[in-house]
């Protein structure tokens, strides 16, 4: 029997040897194309430029499982108008880029995914010793849906947010976990003519922009917008930094308390929390606001011992009136 023809693609790789292992078969697999084409102009190339190896997961034979020690290559791409120098060999039957397993691998996880399930199927690939998790059998499941005629299959959940290299904004498929398109620019109207030609969406998951609530809603009318979780998390964190500088003065006094009173008692989960609290605030950015801050309360004190009513404080201050007074009643350093 040839052994070869146990390979992915006998054409485009060559056994060299078997290396046997407990519970592990290793195969020594060598590439033997002898021109390859540059991913970027799809100029052919047969100019060597160094080897690698890879290590990749493939298919188990009877039940043991098989892994493959590729050694491939690089070429190196003699097309002067190129911006690729030098690229990898490309193996498209064998492995896609930067996977670990093999395509036909890939395949019959996939096949389990929708046939069984994430759980379902990560067991049942356990007994063909097959590794893999309920949630990498979910993603191969998102991941599987390919693009028709060039086209961007519209999502049922969208999810809209800045993106800073172009100043555009990107869109997500959130179920899929996956970008579908960028757009040129921030503008309410370029999001609305979007959505328009991509009828269907159902949730669009959005920052607090103005411009984007416009958009979305003006293309998308009967779509519901809800805020995404990293934007309620953040904007929730600075309202708390916010109330709690209010209140500086007080978790200062409550500190000191709590230090004169560690000797008779012991720090309860409510001090813990407190202390936890004060540790957060200690980040620079936000004790050079305090301190800021403080420079200005000291100047206010200072010129109303010298006198000067609050108006005229506020105006040699750039503060407004009613800060200098919050100041003057001893709220709001």
């Amino acid at each position: 029997m040839d052994v070869s023809t146990l390979l992915a693609d006998p054409s485009a790789i060559s056994l060299e040897a078997f290396v046997s292992r407990q519970n592990l078969i290793v195969m020594r697999v060598h590439a033997v194309q002898k021109t390859v084409c540059c991913p970027l102009c799809n100029e052919n190339s047969s100019s060597l430029h160094s080897h690698y190896t890879r290590q990749v997961a493939d298919l188990p034979w009877h039940g043991v499982a098989i892994r493959l020690e590729l050694h491939t290559r690089k070429f190196r791409c003699r097309n002067e108008l190129c911006r690729r120098q030098v690229f990898c060999e490309r193996l498209p039957k064998v492995v896609l880029s930067y996977a670990r397993q093999t395509v036909r691998l890939n395949s019959a996880l996939t096949l389990l995914a929708f046939a069984l399930g994430g759980e379902a199927g990560a067991r049942t690939a356990s007994e063909l010793n097959l590794t893999v998790s309920g949630d990498t059998l979910l993603r191969r499941i998102r991941y599987s849906s390919v693009q028709t005629n060039g086209s961007v299959e519209t999502p049922r959940v969208l999810g809209v947010d800045d993106f800073s290299f172009r100043r555009g904004i990107s869109l997500v498929d959130l179920e899929k976990r996956k970008p579908i398109d960028l757009l040129p620019d921030r503008e309410a109207e370029t999001l609305k003519v979007w959505l328009e030609a991509h009828s269907g969406v159902e949730i669009i998951s959005r920052d607090r922009s103005g411009a984007y609530a416009d958009g979305a809603g003006r293309g998308a009318p009967n779509a519901v917008q809800i805020a995404d979780r990293f934007h309620l998390l953040q904007n929730s964190t600075k309202l708390m930094e916010r109330f709690v500088n209010r209140f500086q003065n007080l978790l200062v006094s409550a500190t000191l308390a709590i230090n004169k009173e560690q000797t008779l008692f012991p720090i309860s989960a409510d001090n813990k929390c407190l202390t936890s609290m004060l540790s957060s605030l200690s980040d620079k950015r936000s004790q050079e606001k305090r301190e800021r801050r403080f420079e200005r309360y000291q100047k206010v004190i200072r010129l109303h011992q010298e006198g000067l009513i609050h108006r005229e404080i506020a105006a040699q201050t750039g503060l407004s009136r009613s800060t200098v007074l919050n100041y003057l009643r001893g709220r709001g350093v």
